[in-house]
C-alpha cells in the first residue's frame, strides 16, 4: 500500500470515527428510551478497527479515540475512555481470528464484549463513590447494550467500506 493510500485509509477511519462520535453527543445522548436509556456506540468505534487493522495500530487509534472521548465527555475518572477504548481493543485483538474467524459475526460478539467490559469499569468505578445496587446496574446494562446493537450494523458497515475501498494487503 502506497503513503498516499495509507494517510487516505486513516484520515477516513479518523472522520467516520468523529462522525460516530458526534452523533452520540449531538443526537444519541437527547433520546431516551426505556426508562431514560440511551444507545451508545463509542465502544463500537475501536473495536471495529481492531477487527479490521494491525493490533499495534489499532490500540493507536484506541488510545486516541479514548482520550478524543475522554477531552470530550470526561469519565468518573480521569483516562476512563482511554483505558476501556485501550482494553476493547485488545480484546477484539484476541478474540478475532483465534476464537472466532473475522467477519460479522465476530464483530458483534467483539462488540458485546466491549459493552460488557466498558459497563463493568463503569459500574467498578462508580461503586465507590455512587450507592446503587447490583441488579439494578446490570438491568441497566443490559437495557444499553439491546439498544446499542441495534446500531452494530451501520458502524460495522461504515468501517468496512473503508476498509474495502483501500485495502492493505
Amino acid at each position: 500500500m502506497s503513503q498516499r493510500d495509507l494517510f487516505y485509509k486513516w484520515l477516513f477511519y479518523c472522520l467516520l470515527a468523529l462522525g460516530w462520535m458526534a452523533l452520540q453527543q449531538l443526537v444519541l445522548n437527547h433520546c431516551s428510551w426505556w426508562g431514560g436509556v440511551h444507545p451508545f456506540v463509542w465502544p463500537m468505534v475501536p473495536v471495529m478497527i481492531a477487527l479490521l487493522e494491525k493490533r499495534a495500530e489499532s490500540c493507536t487509534f484506541a488510545i486516541f479515540s479514548g482520550l478524543f472521548c475522554d477531552l470530550l465527555a470526561p469519565g468518573v475518572i480521569p483516562g476512563f475512555y482511554l483505558l476501556t477504548f485501550l482494553v476493547c481493543a485488545l480484546l477484539a485483538g484476541l478474540i478475532s481470528g483465534r476464537v472466532i474467524l473475522p467477519g460479522f459475526l465476530c464483530a458483534f460478539v467483539c462488540s458485546v464484549v466491549a459493552f460488557v467490559v466498558s459497563d463493568l469499569l463503569l459500574i467498578l468505578c462508580l461503586s465507590s463513590s455512587v450507592k446503587f445496587s447490583g441488579a439494578e446496574a446490570l438491568s441497566l446494562m443490559g437495557k444499553e447494550l439491546l439498544l446499542s446493537l441495534l446500531l452494530f450494523a451501520p458502524v460495522y458497515l461504515s468501517f468496512r467500506l473503508i476498509r474495502r475501498r483501500i485495502h492493505n494487503d
